[in-house]
């Protein structure tokens, strides 16, 4: 199974011909973390749409990659294993992507291991809040709707909305879960450095996720150092504006523009699965950061 994953991850963007029409989508989720597809159906679901390929890029996580790259080898989708960190850095909360992980690196798995406890404990909590707060909201129901995944916010306010507490995941948030509000918990987090660091050694290619988000887009410059290597110019939420600012910021500092949809499901967010979708030259060139190492190992 593994040979077979490296093979198709590695050679399977070297076949296809770039007719000028292949999109990719480089920024999903699925039931692995906060997304409302499993991993195999979010792969059909980007076959019917005609996509290329996507990469899956779920937060904290890599569990939902092998049966994702599995469908994708069984439906001629090509899959690109990533991942997508949480970090702080002053004021803002900076997320980077990883491409082309190697996700049976043992220090990545280790590193998951502790994220994935962090966020089970700090999810209890929240619930405890609530509870006190006068909300009637069970943790077995926040496991049921995590369908398996890592437990995240989302989680918690698809339980409110489903018992009526709110109507809307905004709400939830606005309401409940927000930073400053009655159920927020504060989580464990990596530094922006140790994320950039961590993609690189599980033999990633770490990219800088939605930049337009950030309250200090400056801060970009510093990343360098740590080794960053692409940004996601293109995104939803980005005005034209900010597009052309960050493709001119990507050039100037020889990063790799990447663009993905963020996709999490129709009912969870407004991004739609190919909204934002780029094209094989970048696959290649994120490829090419890669070093020509190997994808997989046990390292």
């Amino acid at each position: 199974m593994e040979k077979m994953l490296e093979n198709y991850c590695i050679k399977s963007c070297l076949k296809l011909k770039d007719d000028g029409k292949m999109r990719f989508d480089l920024h999903t989720h699925t039931t692995a973390s906060d997304g409302s597809y499993h991993p195999k159906e979010l792969i059909v679901k980007a076959q019917s749409i005609g996509l290329g390929g996507i990469a899956i890029t779920d937060h904290d996580t890599t569990s939902g990659l092998e049966e994702g790259i599995k469908a994708g080898t069984d439906l001629s989708i090509m899959v690109i294993p990533g991942i997508e960190f949480s970090t702080d850095w002053g004021i803002d909360e900076v997320h980077i992507l990883g491409y082309f992980i190697d996700y049976n690196n043992k220090r990545l798995l280790k590193l998951l291991n502790v994220l994935k406890r962090e966020r089970w404990d700090r999810g209890k909590k929240i619930v405890g809040n609530l509870n006190s707060f006068g909300l009637k909201i069970s943790w077995n129901d926040v496991i049921t709707a995590a369908k398996g995944g890592v437990v995240g916010r989302p989680h918690i306010g698809q339980v409110l909305i489903d018992n009526k507490s709110v109507s809307s995941m905004k709400q939830a948030f606005d309401l409940y879960l927000g930073k400053g509000k009655p159920g927020y918990v504060s989580r464990f987090k990596l530094t922006t450095q140790q994320a950039i660091e961590e993609v690189k050694y599980a033999g990633g290619v770490p990219v800088l996720a939605h930049p337009g988000l950030l309250k200090q887009s400056e801060i970009v410059k510093d990343m360098l150092v740590w080794g960053l290597e692409g940004i996601e110019a293109f995104y939803p939420q980005h005005t034209r504006k900010q597009q052309r600012l960050f493709k001119k910021m990507g050039e100037s500092y020889n990063l790799v523009l990447t663009g993905g949809s963020d996709f999490h499901g129709e009912k969870r967010y407004s991004n739609q699965l190919g909204s934002i979708a780029i094209p094989l030259k970048t696959i290649l060139a994120l490829k090419e950061r890669r070093g020509g190492k190997q994808y997989y190992g046990n390292s």
